[in-house]
């Protein structure tokens, strides 16, 4: 099956007081770049997702994996930017910080996760996750249902 590289067009840039947001519209799913690179925490940059309606953004499949690596690329290059996947607490075993449930699809860049020097975030970067160090500069994609 082949993968669309077709990126819709509709592009809102809003200013929510810090930074602002690139955004995208993909099966009935808003996509939020953060602009700003910033420390990266999770429970404070979750809370900035729910402030515009979302959550760290979570990835269910290849398809949406694709898609909002698409979208990253179009704000501002491949990455990396922060998720909402973790395994902070239980290591090796990655979640979505937003809701608790299984983190669906993890698609390792390669030889990670290596989980070099504690790290718990998760970064996509390309089309594919490296784990990272929490508290680490970058920037973060939210995800809101329409």
């Amino acid at each position: 099956m082949r993968l669309s590289t077709y990126v819709p067009k509709r592009v809102l840039f809003i200013f929510p007081g810090h930074g602002g947001y690139y955004q995208r519209d993909w099966r009935n799913r808003k996509y939020s770049v953060s602009k700003r690179h910033e420390p990266f925490n999770l429970a404070q940059m979750n809370d900035r997702c729910k402030q515009i309606g979302g959550y760290l953004v979570q990835i269910d499949d290849k398809h949406e994996s694709f898609q909002v690596a698409q979208i990253a690329k179009w704000s501002g290059g491949f990455g990396p930017y922060f998720t909402g996947i973790t395994d902070e607490g239980s290591e090796g075993h990655f979640y979505n910080y937003n809701d608790k449930t299984p983190a669906k699809y993890l698609r390792w860049r390669w030889f990670q996760p290596d989980n070099w020097r504690g790290e718990n975030c998760v970064e996509m970067y390309g089309f594919g996750l490296n784990d990272k160090r929490c508290g680490k500069r970058g920037r973060y994609i939210c995800e809101s249902p329409i």
